[in-house]
């Protein structure tokens, strides 16, 4: 990602800062009415939890031979890198998965390790795991929300992929994304408006969850051959296509000689003119050439 920072690697994957997640840490760093150890220490809670989530994508992933790019932290929690996804409902529906796990077993551990600091008096440590049992069971679960391209959304498409193809189940994951970000949003205007204050990160979440599951909707339906956009301008688009690309109705081929639209211009010289005029054969073979179509003097 452009605008990133490398603070170092992790299973020798780069882990980087984007240069936007520098200023939300100096804002929250800034306006949280806190001493600013603990707001440190909550801090590295919440990163640790997000990192070993993205890791977890990432281990997953490779398990399946997926290569893996990087982990770049911004304002919105952290994003894992892949070189490709395979289109396998099985192999999408465990990476995506691999997050979430991550973070509840965090959450026990986090357990275990509060009820032992509280055994043992030790009431800072005991806090600040139970501190932790709340971030990974929160981050957990929101990434669990079936709001394409959020984890849940990638598990709800694996689901539908398993009795629908690639595309229909993206549009179908897409579309019920839209629908959970657009009523989280206007819940929380009318929760703003009721006087229950206002989370400036909804919007910043909602927005996401629309852009980025519609350009990858865009990518699925690119790479299946269909138009980007869909629908009835979809259609449109794909009808005004074949006409372009489709042979002239005045041009006829000679009997039993198919002309495919999708032959490769061959890498030759024209042939000359035939006597009598250009023909419709000649034509033809003008447009199969790659290159210049006059002759230079020295040939």
């Amino acid at each position: 990602m452009k605008g990133s920072i490398d603070i170092g690697r992790l299973f020798g994957i780069p882990v980087r800062l984007h240069w936007t997640f520098l200023v939300l840490l100096y804002i929250v760093l800034a306006v949280v009415p806190r001493p600013i150890g603990e707001v440190l220490a909550g801090l590295a809670i919440l990163g640790t939890a997000v990192l070993l989530h993205e890791l977890g994508h990432c281990l997953m992933a490779r398990r399946f031979g997926i290569g893996v790019i990087d982990i770049t932290f911004w304002p919105l929690g952290g994003m894992a890198r892949m070189n490709s996804v395979p289109e396998d409902a099985r192999i999408e529906g465990f990476v995506a998965a691999a997050g979430p796990a991550v973070n509840f077993v965090l959450a026990a551990l986090s357990a275990l390790l509060m009820l032992a600091f509280g055994a043992a008096g030790i009431e800072p440590l005991a806090q600040l795991f139970a501190y932790s049992i709340l971030v990974n069971i929160a981050l957990g679960s929101f990434n669990l929300v079936p709001a394409f391209p959020l984890d849940g959304g990638r598990i709800l498409r694996a689901i539908l992929a398993r009795s629908s193809d690639w595309v229909r189940a993206t549009e179908q994951a897409v579309a019920t994304g839209r629908i959970i970000a657009t009523v989280t949003l206007i819940g929380s205007i009318l929760w703003a408006f009721s006087g229950g204050g206002f989370n400036c990160a909804i919007p910043m979440i909602a927005a996401f969850v629309w852009y980025a599951g519609s350009r990858e909707l865009m990518g699925v339906r690119l790479r299946h051959g269909q138009s980007p956009f869909g629908g009835n301008f979809g259609a449109r688009f794909e009808q005004q296509f074949a006409s372009r690309t489709a042979r002239p109705s005045g041009a006829t081929a000679p009997p039993d000689v198919e002309v495919p639209l999708t032959e490769k211009p061959r890498a030759t010289s024209p042939p000359p003119p035939p006597r009598g005029g250009f023909t419709e054969e000649y034509i033809r073979e003008l447009e199969r050439t790659r290159g210049r179509l006059r002759r230079s003097d020295d040939e």
